[in-house]
């Protein structure tokens, strides 16, 4: 599944560590369980919060190693087990109880410490049109903050991101973007940047007061951002 392309991308929530360690062989390797309970938490988060979607992916820290470069496998007693990683990183592994008896290595093909095993988290917005309700986006981002702090969990350690709004990117147009916020105290208008982008701030104020947003173009691509 290709986050991007259902409405996007992952900045938000980047939680990575680094497959592979001291007592590891030449390539890069996790054990099943570990793969298995986070795959486990994200299908029950997907099935809970139908507006938003998450997926684990995998990326080299290697320059010039793309997504399309890897490879995985689960080394399973009865055979290789090929794992499927898509152009953009994301993948899935195969939940079965078998698997996690007998907990076999899950094994790239990029040498150990190279690695880093992530999860990117995403809005489903449904149609876009040029008029809708601030809660009606921004109430997913929020809900977001709650599966990050729980995907914590399986990265100790990691850092704790900050969820900023939603960024709109709309594409090339002849006059600039526009996004404005019909709030009570008066309209906050939002202009797009040279790249064509308009964060629009998650406040817990407007989630309450839930004003109409309105838009001047139809954004091509929307995605979660943080600090």
């Amino acid at each position: 599944m290709n986050v991007k392309q259902i409405c996007c991308g992952s900045g938000a929530a980047l939680l990575l560590f680094a497959l592979g360690g001291p007592a590891m062989a030449e390539n890069a390797r996790l054990p099943y369980h570990r793969l298995y309970s986070v795959q486990k938490a994200q299908t029950q988060w997907n099935l809970a919060h139908t507006n938003l979607v998450v997926v684990m992916t995998l990326q080299s820290i290697q320059p010039g190693v793309k997504p399309t470069d890897l490879a995985m496998f689960i080394d399973d007693k009865n055979g290789k087990i090929p794992v499927v990683i898509h152009p953009t990183g994301d993948f899935t592994i195969p939940l079965r109880d078998d698997l996690l008896a007998e907990d076999p290595w899950v094994i790239s093909n990029q040498p150990k410490g190279t690695m880093k095993f992530s999860w990117k988290l995403g809005v489903i917005p449904g149609a876009i049109t040029k008029s809708f309700h601030y809660a009606r986006l921004m109430q997913p981002v929020q809900d977001s903050q709650t599966i990050q702090d729980q995907m914590r969990g399986f990265f100790p350690g990691s850092p704790k991101m900050t969820l900023a709004g939603l960024k709109l990117t709309f594409p090339p147009a002849p006059k600039t973007p526009v996004v404005i916020i019909h709030a009570r105290d008066g309209d906050r208008k939002l202009k797009a940047d040279a790249q064509g982008q308009v964060v629009i701030p998650l406040v817990s104020e407007l989630l309450e007061e839930n004003p109409e947003i309105s838009l001047s173009d139809l954004p091509g691509t929307l995605e979660i951002v943080s600090h």
